[in-house]
């Protein structure tokens, strides 16, 4: 049994002023010009394109507890309870003249029961099996106002409505699996297959070009799934991992506009995002003793990442009027007008693909250690693999778009010390 109580407290905000902001506005044309943008009205000085005050307060408090019994010695049924309470407060500045001015104020609470139920039988003893069922819980909130005076008719009309509060999100997870050794307790062996049941599902999207960021519900979604763990010490020089994972997950309801048209990829069937549907790992040490108190090793790991999105809408559709009917990865390149980089355009539209391919890293390591202190070797991504983490993008494509990437072949050395 146990409580928790936080009271936390959060104060943050930006203030944008580029250097040379007015001569560019000057020779632009735009507002302001070289007399300078005007002062806002909330706290932005002069020449300031955005600003921002934000002031958040959260009070949560939970209790707690889990019993287990015994029904035999080897049957054991164990039943947990968490009550909690959320209560959150913010208030926000918007101001600037990227900005509508803006000075509210806005709160959400939540409150309810997270049960737990796990059923554990001893088959032998080298084999447990396992089923268990828990309820999850994630805080909803209120989204930040859409900076306006960057969005387009369309976006205002979509995204205008829904730039509110969230709903809470919940989930049932449902779990069956077995833990078993072998070998006299050099090895073992665990799988486990899950079935999860989300409601109220917090997908955060791009505002079309409003370079602004929404959470949005969707009703229902789910992920089914399978695990692996594999460990092995055979003698005392091999120590050997081997991990995998499924993961099957996809929304099961589709959110609309008021004209009825899927808003930001959230439709029936598409992938959650962050999700790959495969993905593996395994290691391999080999170590000896080279002298009394002192061991060397030489060791090698592979990571296997598979195909995933990096948001809901990288499932949506493309963005201008050229790429109407398209999915998303699809640029309308006229809609920059005639603000192009060199020169007059050769093609109308620019083609990618929002689906992040699947990598594979494989980093290596040698090394000797003692009981003080450890000297070791590296490299790390021995292929020199590029592979594409998340990707980046802002105002719906139209300010800038590309993928963040992970470190280039790495080699290095650490030394640590136990202390």
């Amino acid at each position: 049994m146990g409580a928790f109580y936080a009271d936390s407290k959060r104060d943050y905000g930006q203030n944008v002023k580029p250097v040379g902001v007015d001569s560019l506005a000057a020779a632009e044309g735009f507002a302001g010009g070289a007399q300078g943008w005007s002062q806002g009205s909330l706290g932005a000085g002069i020449d300031v394109l955005f600003y921002s005050k934000l002031h958040n307060h959260l009070k949560q408090y939970a209790a707690f507890g889990e019993a287990t019994f015994s029904a035999t010695d080897r049957l054991d049924v164990t039943a947990g309870l968490r009550y909690y309470n959320f209560k959150e407060d913010r208030t926000l500045i918007f101001d600037g003249a990227f900005a509508v001015p803006t000075d509210t104020a806005g709160k959400t609470d939540a409150n309810g029961v997270a049960p737990r139920f796990m059923v554990s039988y001893k088959a032998s003893d080298a084999l447990t099996l396992n089923a268990q069922a828990s309820r999850g819980f994630r805080l909803g909130g209120i989204n930040d106002p859409l900076n306006a005076s960057l969005c387009s008719p369309g976006d205002l009309s979509t995204f205008g409505p829904l730039a509110g509060p969230w709903k809470d999100e919940t989930a049932w997870n449902y779990e069956v699996g077995a833990k078993s050794q072998f070998a006299g307790g050099r090895g073992s062996l665990n799988v486990s297959a899950f079935y999860m049941d989300i409601r109220d599902l917090q997908l955060t999207v791009s505002a079309g070009q409003c370079s602004s960021r929404l959470i949005l519900n969707a009703d229902k979604a789910r992920s089914v799934g399978a695990e692996l763990e594999l460990t092995a010490r055979p003698n005392d020089h091999v120590d050997l991992s081997v991990s995998a994972g499924l993961n099957n997950s996809e929304l099961l309801t589709s959110f609309r506009d008021t004209a009825g048209n899927i808003v930001a990829g959230i439709a029936d069937g598409n992938r959650l995002p962050s999700v790959p549907q495969f993905q593996g790992s395994a290691a391999l040490t080999y170590g000896w003793s080279v002298s009394a108190g002192s061991r060397a090793f030489v060791a090698g790991a592979y990571q296997y990442v598979g195909s995933r999105y990096t948001l809901i809408d990288d499932e949506g559709n493309g963005v201008g009027p050229a790429c109407a009917g398209q999915k998303f990865g699809c640029v309308d390149l006229t809609t920059f007008g005639s603000n192009t980089i060199g020169g007059p355009l050769s093609q109308t539209t620019f083609h990618f693909n929002p689906l992040l391919p699947a990598y594979s890293l494989v980093n290596l390591r040698a090394g000797l250690t003692r009981q003080a202190w450890g000297l070791s070797v590296y490299l790390n991504n021995v292929l020199d693999e590029r592979a594409f983490l998340a990707l980046d993008r802002e105002r719906g494509l139209l300010a800038r778009v590309g993928y963040l990437t992970n470190q280039p072949r790495t080699v290095g050395v650490a030394l640590n010390f136990n202390y």
